[in-house]
């Protein structure tokens, strides 16, 4: 069974496995918050992560990774747009994802993220050491069907 972690003892297995993932060239923030998916037997194994980012009390940002499908469920979906909506009261949720890369776009484009635009060279790729396009998403809570 797949669960879902919040605790701060996980906070920097969370960031570390995110952060090459999704392309983030920053050190964790004290106020990054993140929600992690593991199997129940290795809860310290991260199958997938949510990070929430610069909130500025309009928007935040959402960074996510999966590696596995199994984490696409409904009810972990849920917690993306509650967290956000609901608790951070947000009117806006920004996320960045490669251009280009089907299965991200697919996956934000399903779950309600509207395609805003490129902003190019906006992610870097420390293995191939190439800079690369970004695909700007959005979803304003009004549009949100999650919440």
């Amino acid at each position: 069974m797949i669960v879902a972690n919040v605790n701060d003892d996980v906070r920097k297995i969370a960031y570390d496995w995110l952060a090459p993932r999704a392309y983030i060239m920053r050190d964790m923030e004290h106020t990054d918050r993140h929600i992690m998916f593991a199997e129940e037997k290795t809860p310290d194994v991260p199958l997938g992560v949510m990070l929430f980012s610069d909130y500025d009390g309009h928007n935040i940002f959402v960074h996510l990774a999966i590696d596995n499908p199994r984490v696409c469920q409904r009810r972990f979906i849920k917690l993306m747009f509650d967290y956000a909506f609901k608790q951070c009261k947000c009117h806006r949720m920004t996320a960045l994802c490669k251009d280009g890369y089907e299965r991200n776009e697919r996956l934000l484009s399903g779950v309600g993220f509207v395609k805003e635009g490129i902003v190019r060279d906006a992610l870097y790729d420390e293995k191939k050491n190439v800079w690369m396009n970004g695909a700007l998403y959005g979803m304003l809570k009004g549009e949100c069907r999650w919440v």
